[in-house]
């Protein structure tokens, strides 16, 4: 549904100096359930004045700590190191580790199943002109949509 719930014990001031920190949550948010027709919303708590989010919604495998809260997460301490050149290839790696999923296939004592279709498809819905919204600039948006389907999506059946 898109919504951001506030833990009870934040102050409005607190939430009033994170309005750009909360702005780049609810973009990624929705980005993330449109692509992968999710329904999911965050709690939003604060630590020294600094967002952290969490699923709302109980997982059907709750040991899956790879969800959306996290990566908002990280996109948001990323946003406050952005010169840091570093996290674009952290970032490329997260990818490179759901695509493993994917690369395992290509084994010729692996067939091909609905399995691999499905995790394929939702790869690409997640991945397809892709890139973290909300802070960083143009040129950087398009060299990462550029470098997933160079590194990833074009190897793709």
């Amino acid at each position: 549904m898109n919504i951001i719930f506030f833990d009870k014990d934040a102050s409005q001031e607190t939430i009033d100096k994170n309005v750009d920190n909360l702005r780049i949550a609810q973009l990624n948010l929705s980005d993330f359930n449109e692509r992968m027709s999710k329904n999911y919303d965050l709690v939003c708590k604060f630590t020294n004045n600094n967002p952290r989010f969490f699923l709302k919604q109980e997982l059907k495998y709750p040991e899956n700590t790879n969800t959306i809260a996290s990566q908002i997460n990280w996109l948001l301490m990323w946003k406050r190191e952005i010169n840091d050149r570093n996290y674009f290839k952290i970032f490329f790696n997260d990818i490179a580790r759901d695509f493993e999923e994917i690369n395992r296939y290509n084994s010729p004592y692996i067939q091909k199943d609905n399995v691999y279709y499905k995790i394929v498809e939702d790869f690409k819905k997640r991945y397809t002109d892709y890139a973290p919204l909300g802070f960083l600039d143009k040129s950087d948006e398009n060299y990462i949509k550029e470098e997933i389907n160079k590194k990833f999506l074009q190897h793709i059946d």
